[in-house]
């Protein structure tokens, strides 16, 4: 089992696991917000204090925003840790997808898997343009 933790500016992590558990009902994964007023560091000491409660087993933190204060936070715990990823770009499908999958894909195979699903999931539809015949 990967443990997962989603972290993300505002309330979108915790709004996301609400999310998420409205189709699976309870989960392993756990909601950081990172909130006006904290810095990386405070974000960086929540993660830390979680991971370190489950030292045993896989880790993937999924975060909103490359190179954002939760993705600092996530990258540098993750440089200490080599059971641990970071994953940019949470969305509900790629949420959906980690909680589907955290149970039969190790980490890796779940990172590559949700990176799949990104490319996946970001679609535009557009209306095809249709010429008018003469009469």
């Amino acid at each position: 089992m990967v443990n997962a933790i989603f972290c993300a500016h505002g309330q979108l992590a915790c709004a996301m696991l609400e999310s998420v558990q409205m189709v699976y009902g309870e989960t392993n994964v756990t909601a950081v917000a990172f909130v006006p007023g904290e810095s990386a560091q405070d974000i960086a000491d929540k993660l830390e204090k979680l991971v370190s409660a489950h030292i045993h087993g896989e880790w993937i933190i999924a975060v909103d925003l490359q190179c954002g204060s939760p993705w600092n936070a996530a990258a540098t715990l993750a440089m200490r840790n080599a059971k641990l990823r970071v994953i940019s770009g949470l969305s509900l499908p790629l949420a959906l997808e980690l909680v589907d999958n955290q149970a039969t894909m190790n980490v890796d195979e779940l990172c590559t898997h949700l990176t799949a699903i990104a490319h996946q999931t970001c679609v535009v539809w557009q209306q095809l343009e249709t010429a008018e015949e003469d009469f």
